[in-house]
């Protein structure tokens, strides 16, 4: 085994199938990615179709990026926190933040860094449409590149 990925939503089950990695790391001496996936609709944004003749556009693209780098910067710094055990454990750790589709992002990151096993949480942060279309586990055990462990 040369990587572990772990997938996190900062739920209660994301953080035990952290502590799982964290076991399987130190099994193996290997390092773990550990991934966040922000939702298209959980980043912040201005009203752009609602014109405002004082707000130059160049200036509403502007504090849109800074609206964009501050909620990326609270993401890191809750990844960070969220993974404050496995450092502490002396495991090597690499935080990624994706923006998209849980499972396609989670299934995108084990394939282009080249994971051996995904292990996530079987509860999530449930939204309606993952109610309605399936979950992000049924999604990444279908289409992960290498074994999925899921953790309850």
């Amino acid at each position: 085994m040369k990587k572990i990925l772990w997938a996190t939503d900062f739920s209660p089950h994301a953080h035990d199938a952290g502590r799982q990695a964290l076991d399987c790391a130190k099994c193996t001496d290997r390092p773990i990615d550990v991934l966040t996936v922000v939702a298209p609709d959980e980043l912040p944004t201005f009203l752009l179709d609602v014109p405002d003749p004082f707000i130059a556009p160049a200036a509403v693209h502007d504090a849109e990026r800074r609206l964009e780098a501050e909620h990326e910067e609270r993401v890191r710094q809750e990844l960070t926190s969220e993974t404050r055990f496995l450092t502490d454990a002396g495991i090597q750790v690499a935080l990624h933040i994706r923006v998209g589709s849980p499972a396609d992002e989670i299934v995108r990151t084990a394939t282009e860094s080249a994971s051996d096993l995904i292990v996530l949480g079987s509860h999530g942060r449930r939204s309606l449409t993952e109610l309605l279309l399936g979950s992000t586990v049924e999604s990444v055990t279908k289409h992960a590149p290498c074994p999925v462990l899921v953790v309850r």
